[in-house]
């Protein structure tokens, strides 16, 4: 993977000669938190005090050439120092980097000349003859004692100075006080390589030679260690999954740090592509909406821990955001708010499937191992989204969409049901029908559209419910489609009856999810019924249509219960509070609580 990646970037270089990754890295850098001074040659001092919500200065030359000083004296990693006791945190004999309460809070820390001469000390010896080899191989000669005496004497002089520089800020004991000598900045670079060169690797125990190259196992993106040695292959004459040349391991460190600064108005980016060979992509790492021409690309998703690590990385033969047939979101239950449309870039199906079938809970759990119950996340949503994310993210993600057509009817049905255990208002259970209903038109090419057949269902049982009188003639159940809409109808009626300040979907869709039978299905309308009779008007034509409608049918043969229509019938406006404009029926006027109930939706 890694080796891939340094590919595609080193040949982006070629490709695209201003796109310099040392100043784009730079560029993205930020200085953390502390009193940054530079040591002028002639005794005096810049200061630039950075705070963890400054706002940044444009166009500052002491910024900038900080930022690059500060880039190229940092540790790796603070497992890599070179102070062996871990109170200096820079890397070469331009810097003194500590904490404030190393260097010492109202005046200077008795110890703090210590910990500098122990620090000097380290950098002008070589600690093994791995590191020794590396930095021979790459032309480094050993530091003079006398240039390194001359250093620590320049931060060892002004000292006292600084102190009192410290007691004129606010200073926290964890933000850093940062020293530089006034040096050339490509002397910074040139010594931080000899930082690097020898660290850069996981460890160099694992370092061979090979054509006078050091090659060793690279420390990005690789957990290896004695504590951690599971990646160490036992069983084969290499230890090792892999190795690279110190440049290599140099170059994919700055891959790295480039990747971490990536984002797009202000905020970080997760997940980006790697288009592969000749492309028009400037910038290298792009969102799936610049992706605008079908071609090879590699996937990416960064995990943003301690260290920035690619924890999903994926070659891509055809990718494109834009889709080559759309998806149609009607709102087929024609409820308010819901910004049903044609769609047709896949990034963007992906939100509106996030926000009205998941409730906003899918895509920020595409990689969370485990996932959180909370009150607005509930077991039973959790078990779906852990059971479904897969194929959605195949599809939304990498264009693959195998694994969502063979689930579809089963994914969506599984989250629908899920909501219902933490559902607001009925509208959500609304929206997120819409979106099954698209999803399963859109997958079952060729055959019947669901969604406009229960919406044609349901306006025919709306003339027919609403334009009969029950006291003349017999209303009865012409189809099972019928049959599971009215019942739906009636059950949002006797909840819209229900005097509870909070209502909850899940008691009443126990039963009736979980339903074998059209008799399962009766039954536990019976018990509704039983529990509300006494609030309905017995002369109310409209329930007693709907009554019938429901009692009356008899299917011929063992059929599965169309959920579908049962929701759609729930989640859609009540026919039965439904108020004709040319007259009004009984029981509209006097019911403050349904109107509102209804309202709700």
């Amino acid at each position: 993977m890694l080796k891939e990646l340094l590919n595609e970037f080193t040949s982006h270089q070629t490709q695209y000669p201003e796109f310099d990754v040392d100043t784009m890295v730079v560029q993205n850098y930020r200085l953390k938190p502390g009193l940054y001074i530079r040591l002028n040659e002639y005794g005096g001092m810049d200061e630039f005090y950075v705070t963890k919500k400054m706002v940044w200065p444009e166009n500052d030359p002491l910024l900038e050439w900080f930022k690059q000083a500060d880039f190229a004296s940092s540790l790796i990693e603070m497992n890599k120092p070179v102070d062996p006791k871990k109170k200096i945190h820079s890397n070469n004999l331009f810097t003194l980097f500590c904490k404030h309460d190393t260097f010492g809070v109202g005046g200077v820390q008795s110890e703090l000349r210590e910990h500098i001469d122990r620090y000097f000390k380290a950098l002008l010896g070589v600690r093994d003859k791995e590191s020794a080899e590396i930095l021979k191989t790459a032309g480094y000669e050993p530091l003079q004692a006398e240039t390194i005496e001359k250093s620590k004497t320049r931060f060892l002089s002004s000292l006292e100075t600084v102190g009192e520089m410290i007691n004129q800020h606010n200073i926290k004991d964890n933000y850093y006080i940062k020293l530089f000598l006034d040096a050339k900045l490509n002397d910074y670079i040139y010594e931080s390589g000899r930082y690097l060169l020898p660290k850069i690797f996981n460890s160099n125990s694992y370092n061979i030679k090979s054509n006078d190259q050091v090659l060793g196992l690279s420390n990005v993106n690789m957990g290896m260690n004695a504590k951690k040695p599971y990646l160490e292959h036992k069983t084969t004459a290499f230890k090792v999954p892999y190795r690279i040349t110190a440049e290599e391991g140099v170059l994919l460190r700055k891959l790295f740090l480039w990747l971490n600064g990536q984002e797009r108005e202000g905020k970080s980016l997760y997940t980006g592509y790697f288009p592969i060979g000749k492309h028009d992509h400037p910038g290298l790492f792009a969102v799936a909406g610049e992706m605008k021409v079908r071609r090879s690309a590699v996937y990416v998703h960064l995990d943003r821990g301690m260290d920035l690590t690619v924890d999903d990385y994926d070659f891509l033969p055809s990718f494109k955001d834009r889709m080559d047939k759309p998806v149609v979101f009607e709102n087929y239950l024609d409820v308010s708010n819901y910004p049903g449309g044609t769609l047709n870039m896949l990034s963007a199906v992906e939100v509106h499937i996030n926000t009205y079938l998941y409730g906003g809970q899918l895509v920020r759990n595409y990689y969370v191992e485990k996932i959180q119950v909370t009150d607005k996340l509930p077991k039973v949503l959790v078990d779906q989204i852990m059971l479904t994310r897969e194929a959605l993210h195949s599809w939304l993600r990498k264009g693959n969409d195998y694994p969502m057509q063979n689930c579809v009817d089963k994914a969506t049905m599984g989250v629908l049901l899920a909501r219902l255990q933490n559902l607001g208002y009925i509208s959500a259970l609304a929206y997120a029908l819409n979106v099954r209903l698209a999803l399963l038109n859109y997958f079952r090419e060729g055959e019947n559209d669901m969604g406009y057949a229960i919406e044609e269902a349901y306006i025919a049982l709306k003339e027919k419910v609403t334009k009969t009188d029950s006291k003349k003639e017999h209303v009865a159940c012409q189809s099972a489609m019928e049959f599971y809409l009215a019942m739906g109808q009636l059950l949002y009626y006797y909840f819209s009856r229900s005097k509870a300040q909070k209502l909850h979907y899940d008691v009443l869709w126990r039963g009736i999810a979980s339903a074998k039978s059209v008799e399962d299905v009766k039954r536990e309308h019976r018990k509704h019924f039983q529990k509300y009779a006494y609030d309905i008007d017995i002369d109310y034509s409209r329930f007693n249509n709907m009554l019938s409608i429901v009692s009356s049918y008899e299917p011929e043969e063992e059929e599965p219960i169309n959920l579908d229509a049962l929701f759609y019938g729930f989640a859609a406006n009540s026919i039965i509070y439904y108020k004709d404009k040319d007259k009004d029926t009984k029981g509209n006027e006097n019911n403050k609580e349904a109107a509102e109930n209804e309202k709700g939706k």
